[in-house]
Order: structure tokens, then C-alpha cells, then sequence
């Protein structure tokens, strides 16, 4: 019987140590909200922000679809178009395909052939440009395939 007795005073003992023992806790008063002299991130500078990487990407030069089958009437002018968006620093060029002859780079015709020319037109609403190769009086010399190209790395046509 006496063990009955001694372990509900041994706990009222152990429960009146705890209860003694406990400590009262308040909030840490908060500190002032403005930046203070140590807050360095943010305190103006004159030193230059330098991101070492691009934020975005510059978008790649794209083809746009056009109709790439283009027939002509011996005689008349030739238009062989080339629709190109994004093209910002890139240039755009015309290889004749057969003997890998290049007939223009930008707006200059490289080729010694008068007829060759190249018109540029802007479209602003796509972001685009057409390339179009202009070949005047056509013949069926002309016949055959050109490549429109832009000078990126890997080059695209």
C-alpha cells in the first residue's frame, strides 16, 4: 500500500519541479523597419550591375512558309521569295544551287549578271522581311534551284 501512496506524490513532485522550472517567454520586441548603416543590399551604389548571363535569348532568325515552287514566264521578271523573321545582325543571301554560285549578300547582288537584283520588304506585323531574288527577262538558263541562307552558326537555308 505504501507504493500506492508514494507514486501519486512523486508525481505531484516531479509535476511541481516542472512547473517551477518553467520559464515565462515573451516576443522579442521588433527591430526598427528601416534599413539600417549595416544593410549594404540596400544602400545605393555607384558601382555598375553586371549580369553575367543574358536574361532571355535572343530568338534565332526563322524561315516563315511560303511558297517555295515558283514558275516563270520566259521573259518576264522572276521573283523567288524568302520571308525571314527575327533576322536583327544576320544577313540574308542567294546561292544559285547548281554550281554553288552566290548571287547576292544583303541588299548587294554579287553576281556579274545585270538581271539579278534583290528586293527587301518589310513586315512589321510579323517581325518578318522578304528576301525576294529578282531575275529580270528569265530564260531557261535560269531554270534550276537557289537557296535562300542566313548567316547564322550553323548556317540555315
Amino acid at each position: 500500500m505504501k507504493m500506492k501512496t508514494s507514486l501519486p506524490i512523486s508525481l505531484l513532485l516531479l509535476l511541481m519541479l516542472l512547473n517551477t522550472s518553467m520559464v515565462n517567454a515573451k516576443p522579442k520586441a521588433k527591430g526598427n523597419p528601416e534599413p539600417g548603416p549595416w544593410d549594404w543590399q540596400n544602400d545605393a551604389s555607384n558601382y555598375p550591375v553586371f549580369n553575367p548571363y543574358p536574361v532571355s535569348k535572343p530568338e534565332q532568325p526563322e524561315f516563315m512558309k511560303i511558297n517555295r515552287n515558283i514558275s516563270a514566264v520566259v521573259g518576264e521578271t522572276a521573283f523567288l521569295p524568302c520571308r525571314v523573321k527575327n533576322l536583327d545582325e544576320y544577313t540574308v543571301s542567294w546561292i544559285r544551287a547548281d554550281d554553288v554560285t552566290v548571287l547576292s549578300v544583303g541588299h548587294l547582288a554579287f553576281s556579274s549578271d545585270t538581271r539579278i537584283s534583290v528586293v527587301q520588304v518589310s513586315r512589321p506585323r510579323l517581325s518578318a522581311s522578304d528576301w525576294n531574288l529578282s531575275i529580270e527577262n528569265a530564260s531557261l538558263v535560269d531554270d534550276g534551284m537557289y537557296e535562300c541562307q542566313v548567316n547564322t552558326n550553323p548556317k540555315i537555308n
